[in-house]
C-alpha cells in the first residue's frame, strides 16, 4: 500500500431535502455524529504521514462530504469539522463538498470560502433540462432557481476560476446538446459528465427476463451523438469560458496513447484508495449497490484503514476472478480504448446480481460466487452499456485531434 492515495468520501447523512427521479439512494437516517467523523479523520491522518512521511506538507489530505444533502447537517456540523481537522497542525486539509445547493445560506457560503472547501453543485443543465428530473422532496419549488442562488453565493463569497458542477446526462441532455453546452459556458462551469448509471432492475426483471431500461437512461445512439457534438463545440472554442474535465481528459488520451487509467479500468469511483464512509462508520467500495452491513467492508470504529483497504483488495480479486475470469476473456482487452477507458460498472453490476441471487438461494454473503449469473447478463460484454458509443466518440476525438495537429 506505499504511496497509495487515499480517497475518501464521507457521507454526512443518506437524507436529502430532494427526490431526483433517477437517484440510487435510499434517503433516510441521520447526521452522522462529530465523534464518528473525529475517528474517521485520525486515522486518515496517521495512515497520511506513514504515507508520505518524507514530504506531508506538500500532500493534502482530501477529504469529500457527501450524502444525500450534507447541507442538512447545518454550518455547526461544519464548524465542528474544522476543529476536529485543526487537531492536526502539519496537516494541510482538501476539503471538499458536493451539494445540490438549495440550502446554502449567505452563512453557508462565507464559512465555505473562509475555510477553502471546495464546493461542487449538481446541476443537469438550464432549467427544463434540471427540473425534468430533479424535484422537492415535500412541497413544491424550483430546484433550478434555488440551486443556482446558492451557486451565486458561493462565487460570491468564494470567487473560484469555475463553478465546478456534476451534470448527469439523461435522454432531456442528449436532445439539445448545444443549448447544454451554451447554458455551462455562461455560467462559467467546469463541468465533470455522469451518465446516467444503469441498473440491474433496468436490464432484467423479477424472472430474469430482458427489461427495458428507464426513462431517465439515454439510449445508445443518442450518447454518441451528444459527445460528438459537445466535443466539437467544446475543441472548437478558443474562449474556453467552460471546461469539461471528461473531454479534457480524452484529449490527454489521445496525445498520450500508453496513458494506463490502471485497474479497475472503470469509473474513478473504483479508484484503489476510495473508501465511501456511511454515518454509522461502516466502509464501502462504492455507492451504489448492494450497501448494508454485511457488504461493509469494515467499521471505522473497530477496523484500521488497512484491514479496511486490505477487504477491498480482496473482494476486488474474487470479482474479477469470478465474474470477468482470465485477462484473455476480458472484453476490455481487445478494445483498442481499454487500458485508458474509465468506463463504467458492469463487473460490479455482475457481482451485485450474483450476490443478490446468492442470499435468495439461502447461500451466505461470502459464497456469492456460487450462484449463477442470469443469462442475458452473461451475454453484456465490456465494462458500460455504452461501450459501442464510446468507440464512436472516440475515433471522431482522435480525429479531430489529428487534424488540429496537422494544422498547428
Amino acid at each position: 500500500m506505499q504511496n497509495l492515495r487515499i480517497e475518501p468520501q464521507i457521507q454526512v447523512t443518506l437524507n436529502c431535502n430532494m427526490a431526483c427521479d433517477y437517484c440510487f439512494q435510499h434517503h433516510q437516517g441521520g447526521i452522522i455524529a462529530p465523534e464518528i467523523v473525529g475517528q474517521i479523520v485520525a486515522k486518515l491522518v496517521d495512515f497520511h504521514r506513514r504515507q508520505y512521511r518524507c514530504c506531508e506538507i506538500d500532500r493534502p489530505l482530501t477529504i469529500t462530504w457527501h450524502g444525500g444533502e450534507p447541507l442538512l447537517a447545518g454550518i455547526d456540523f461544519y464548524r465542528r469539522v474544522i476543529e476536529i481537522e485543526n487537531r492536526y497542525p502539519a496537516i494541510p486539509f482538501d476539503n471538499r463538498l458536493q451539494t445540490n445547493g438549495t440550502l446554502l445560506t449567505e452563512e453557508f457560503a462565507e464559512f465555505f470560502a473562509r475555510h477553502r472547501f471546495n464546493v461542487g453543485f449538481s446541476l443537469d443543465g438550464p432549467e427544463s433540462m434540471n427540473n425534468a428530473f430533479r424535484h422537492y422532496r415535500h412541497g413544491s419549488g424550483n430546484p433550478f432557481a434555488d440551486t443556482l442562488q446558492g451557486l451565486e453565493l458561493y462565487r460570491q463569497y468564494a470567487n473560484p476560476d469555475q463553478i465546478p458542477v456534476i451534470a448527469v446526462v439523461t435522454p432531456e441532455t442528449t436532445k439539445q446538446g448545444e443549448k447544454f453546452y451554451r447554458f455551462f459556458k455562461f455560467l462559467n462551469a467546469k463541468v465533470q459528465l455522469d451518465i446516467y448509471d444503469l441498473s440491474i432492475s433496468e436490464l432484467l426483471d423479477p424472472s430474469g427476463n430482458t427489461s427495458g431500461v428507464s426513462d431517465y437512461a439515454p439510449d445508445v445512439t443518442g450518447i454518441g451523438k451528444f459527445l460528438i457534438q459537445l466535443f466539437d463545440l467544446w475543441f472548437n472554442d478558443a474562449s474556453r469560458e467552460v471546461e469539461f474535465s471528461d473531454l479534457r481528459n480524452e484529449v490527454k488520451m489521445i496525445l498520450q496513447p500508453k496513458m494506463s487509467s490502471g485497474d479497475p479500468f472503470h469509473k474513478k469511483r473504483c479508484a484503489p484508495g476510495r473508501l465511501i464512509f456511511d454515518p454509522q462508520g461502516r466502509a464501502f467500495s462504492c455507492d451504489q449497490y448492494v450497501n448494508d452491513a454485511h457488504t461493509a467492508l469494515g467499521n471505522i470504529n473497530e477496523d484500521s484503514l488497512e484491514d479496511i483497504l486490505d477487504r477491498k483488495f480482496r473482494l476486488w480479486d474474487e470479482i474479477k476472478h469470478h465474474v470477468r475470469g482470465s485477462a484473455e476473456q476480458m472484453a476490455c482487452t481487445g478494445c483498442a480504448w481499454g487500458r485508458q477507458c474509465a468506463g463504467g460498472c458492469l463487473t460490479c453490476m455482475k457481482y451485485n446480481a450474483m450476490l443478490l441471487q446468492a442470499r435468495q438461494d439461502g447461500l451466505p454473503d461470502i459464497h456469492w460466487h456460487k450462484s449463477r449469473l442470469p443469462e442475458k447478463l452473461r451475454d453484456l460484454s465490456g465494462e458500460t452499456y455504452y461501450c459501442e458509443s464510446l468507440r464512436l466518440f472516440r475515433e471522431h476525438a482522435k480525429a479531430a485531434v489529428a487534424r488540429e495537429l496537422n494544422h498547428a
